[in-house]
């Protein structure tokens, strides 16, 4: 990292590779705030039942997360580290417009990409064209010819436990022991490279003696089938190899790069045999070659039939394969592949700043691996200073706070800072011209017990189920408005189809108890399947009321159908227009967090373009609105905040500026006593 900074330039694209360096992209970013980094994962990343035993998981994904760009050879592997973010952070994925798949971080649009790189196909065909391959075929032609075997299978591979030597051998045991015909004939080359450490001591040294029983059983039951070699090949005898095999045969439990079948594909051009692909179904390079046959190894039986039927393959057939195989390697280089990942790097900055992103500062708070906060991640954050300031100069202002941001998550908010909050609010009331309202999804009963017993509760203004009970300021608790009147038959509707996917999805519930609306909850069951069920019950509950007075939207964690006239938007419409038609306003500040408030924030900026200046006690007064949007992006707010800590800041403060006010207003009122 420090050599990186070192020689780190404003806006350089910097590239991390592999599991060594899992937090690299937070130390990077901490120090180079521009740099435009790109993690890429040669190993397959593990399932998220596999990962979440790791102590430190949460710590690891939040570094990767805080690369611009994540680079897997295969979908599998990007969808087992997209799945772990969302079972362990709780973050959501989607696909964009361009093939990128998307995940956003505390305001941060990390993109992933998954497309295998090839081979350096030009340098290959200039190699291919040296004396001494020529030489090595010769020398292949003589020993093949000296041992009689005219089928030649060849594997290349590293001797550890992953790349499945043993089980390669036991279905090659298995071909011979079920197909008679190719005990004389066949002959299996098998390259297993030792690895060492750096100490020079030789690594898994019970599995390299667990390839030599295995051989040794195959040479005694079928002398001469088989032929090991123990040591790293050449290029020369190597491509020779290859050019002379019928088949390449990989086995691997898990791989996430290997180059070889790509350059098994470009050296069968020197041969008069075009050799085919038996690969595992568990290496990536499996899925993206056209005509490769997949195979389960852990089924020694299966393994051996694929082998026959690539033997017994009709010739026209082998060199369609071979042709299709051959444009493939050629087309998809590894060239191509690092200009698609650089160009779709410097897309991914441009669409940043474009989604108001701070470059500048993104890189080195996104995770909190520093002193600065989530709040320069944006530039549409807001600042505190400017709301305290139009506060202080304004006269008559109105506070709309969706109170769900501090109902639903209790595990973020402990009983010393709900009394924090409480106490805020509190404070916001007292002063004269304030209009403070606190608007929820939850019935009446549930908003009054997590109120509690507030000092002041009849100062509020309270709105509970989405606006369809509501208590103007200075209304006694127990006297609540309703917005309509509203006949539910389509509940019954709705019960129904919500009550299957229930059955069928297990954690969910429905809650039925409010009066104009209904909702299935899935924030209990997994986070993956739950939110595919949701999207499914979506579809399914717009396509069945599509001809009934109802709104079917999809929230955090729920499905909810509710009365298209009863919603936050419009009983925020009916406040306005009360307080407009007695003078209006000029300061209004909304905090929402999900998309059920985007209604309510195009509503307040439209009062804002209608109404840019008041006239009050015959002064003009410009008009103040803050729309915000709290942990999610992009909104139709004009500003954002990303923690709850920030929405209990904002609130402090601006409770301490009316505190400030009350206090001066004291003071000027003794001195004009004294003075009197």
């Amino acid at each position: 990292v420090k050599s990186v900074v070192q020689n780190f330039n404003d806006g350089d694209c910097v590239f991390v590779f592999d599991l060594e360096l899992l937090l690299t992209p937070t130390l990077i970013g901490s120090r180079a705030r521009t740099a435009n980094i790109c993690f890429f994962f040669n190993t397959p990343f593990p399932s998220s039942e596999i990962f979440r035993a790791i102590p430190v998981r949460k710590e690891i994904l939040r570094a990767l997360l805080n690369a611009d760009f994540i680079q897997f050879h295969d979908y599998t592997y990007a969808r087992h580290f997209m799945s772990c973010c969302s079972t362990l952070l709780g973050l959501e994925y989607k696909s964009t417009r361009g093939g990128l798949l998307n995940i956003v971080f505390n305001g941060h649009h990390c993109h992933i990409r998954a497309s295998h790189t090839g081979i350096d196909v030009n340098q290959l065909e200039v190699r291919l064209r040296e004396e001494q391959i020529g030489v090595e075929q010769q020398k292949w032609r003589q020993k093949f010819a000296q041992t009689g075997k005219q089928v030649i299978l060849c594997g290349y591979d590293d001797m550890e436990p992953l790349s499945g030597i043993t089980l390669k051998l036991e279905a090659f045991r298995s071909l011979l022991r079920l197909h008679p015909e190719f005990r004389s004939n066949t002959l299996l080359v098998q390259v297993a490279i030792p690895l060492y450490d750096n100490r020079a001591n030789l690594m898994h040294p019970e599995y390299v003696e667990q390839v030599k029983s295995a051989a040794a059983e195959i040479e005694k039951d079928y002398p001469g089938s088989l032929l090991m070699m123990h040591e790293k090949m050449p290029f020369a005898p190597r491509c020779a190899l290859f050019s002379q095999a019928d088949a390449l045969v990989n086995a691997a439990v898990r791989h996430g790069l290997t180059l070889v079948p790509f350059e098994f594909v470009l050296c069968t051009e020197l041969g008069e045999k075009k050799g085919n692909l038996i690969l595992s179904e568990f290496s990536a390079c499996g899925r993206v070659i056209p005509g490769a046959v997949r195979v389960n190894p852990w089924r020694d039986e299966d393994l051996a039939r694929a082998i026959v039927k690539t033997l017994r393959q009709p010739a026209h057939e082998s060199m369609h394969w071979h042709t299709q195989q051959m444009a493939w390697c050629k087309t998809n280089t590894v060239e191509r592949w690092t200009e698609n990942i650089l160009l779709d790097m410097k897309r991914i900055r441009i669409h940043m700043i474009e989604m108001g992103e701070d470059v500048n500062r993104s890189a080195s708070v996104r995770v909190g691996l520093v002193k600065n906060s989530y709040k320069e991640i944006s530039s549409r954050v807001l600042k505190h200073e400017i709301v305290f300031n139009a506060y202080t100069n304004t006269k008559t202002r109105l506070l709309l706070l969706d109170i769900d941001l501090l109902i639903r998550p209790k595990e973020e908010l402990d009983d010393e800072e709900k009394e924090k909050t409480l106490r805020s609010l509190q404070q916001l009331v007292q002063e004269q011209g304030n209009f403070l309202f606190l608007l929820s999804s939850e019935s009446p009963d549930n908003l009054l017990k997590w109120l509690g017993k507030t000092k002041g509760l009849e100062k509020l203004g309270l709105a509970a189920e989405d606006g369809y009970y509501y208590k103007w300021p200075g209304s006694p608790v127990d006297r609540w408005d309703i917005r309509m009147e509203v006949q539910a038959y389509w509940k019954e509707v709705a019960h129904s189809l919500m009550k299957t996917y229930v059955e069928r999805t297990t954690g969910t519930f429905i809650e039925h108890d409010k009066i104009a609306s209904i909702t299935w909850h899935f924030g209990s069951t997994s986070p993956e399947f739950g939110l595919m069920q949701g999207k499914e019950l979506l579809n399914h509950l717009k396509d069945t009321m599509a001809h009934l007075p109802v709104e079917v939207f999809m929230g955090k964690s729920f499905v909810r159908v509710r009365h298209k006239d009863v919603s936050k938007g419009s009983l925020v419409q009916h406040i306005v227009s009360h307080y407009s038609r007695r003078g209006g306003v000029d300061f209004i500040l909304c905090l929402g967090d999900d998309k059920m408030d985007q209604d309510m924030f195009n509503i307040l900026q439209h009062y804002q373009h209608e109404a840019s200046y008041r006239v009050f006690q015959g002064e003009e007064q410009a008009v103040k609105v803050f729309t915000v949007t709290v942990g999610k992006q992009p909104s139709h707010a004009a500003y954002c905040l990303y923690t709850l800590d920030d929405v209990n800041t904002l609130l402090g403060g601006v409770s301490l500026q009316t505190k400030r006010k009350i206090r001066a207003s004291a003071t000027m009122l003794e001195l004009s006593g004294f003075a009197a």
